[in-house]
């Protein structure tokens, strides 16, 4: 058991620092609550069902479900699902990051972020939507791709709109971006 808590936790972990959440954070106790919980020793996996509330410091995520998995080489994979799955969290620049997805991964070989359904992430004012985003942890690069729909109807552009605002004088060059 204390090898699945092991993988849940650096899973989680891993997930609530996608974005740039509060340095303090990473101090904190992650918490979950969900209707039910299902973990396999043997195969590295963990499963939480109905109504998932994830905590840690100023992060809180919702879904119906998530899934965590570790590979053979130590490598974490976490799959949320909701409608929608929403997240948020305070960042060390003062502002809040939130967002919202039907479907989220994230992959600690490939350090990518991927939100797909109707994901939406907005930081302060800016705003990037679209039908998929994809995020480097790594090397800080997002994407945002959008199908004919864009998840919503097919009288949809299929376009993606991102929404940068300016930097007010006097404020740091960095603030008005992801």
């Amino acid at each position: 058991m204390l090898l699945n808590k092991i993988i849940i936790l650096s899973s989680l972990s891993i997930v609530f620092n996608v974005a740039f959440a509060l340095k303090t954070d990473n101090d904190k106790p992650v918490q979950i609550t969900a209707n039910s919980a299902t973990a396999d020793q043997k195969n590295k996996t963990t499963q939480f069902t109905g109504n998932v509330v994830m905590t840690r410091g100023s992060i809180l995520v919702k879904a119906n479900t998530a899934n965590a998995s570790q590979d053979a080489n130590g490598n974490n994979t976490i799959k949320l699902v909701g409608t929608p799955i929403t997240f948020e969290q305070m960042n060390d620049d003062g502002e809040k990051t939130e967002g919202q997805c039907n479907n989220f991964e994230y992959n600690t070989k490939t350090n990518l972020a991927v939100l797909t359904g109707r994901a939406r992430v907005k930081k302060g004012e800016n705003v990037v939507m679209g039908d998929k985003l994809t995020y480097n942890t790594q090397t800080q690069i997002y994407s945002a791709t959008s199908n004919n729909a864009n998840g919503v109807n097919a009288e949809k552009s299929g376009r993606v709109t991102v929404i940068l605002q300016p930097n007010q004088k006097g404020q740091d060059k960095n603030a008005g971006s992801f």
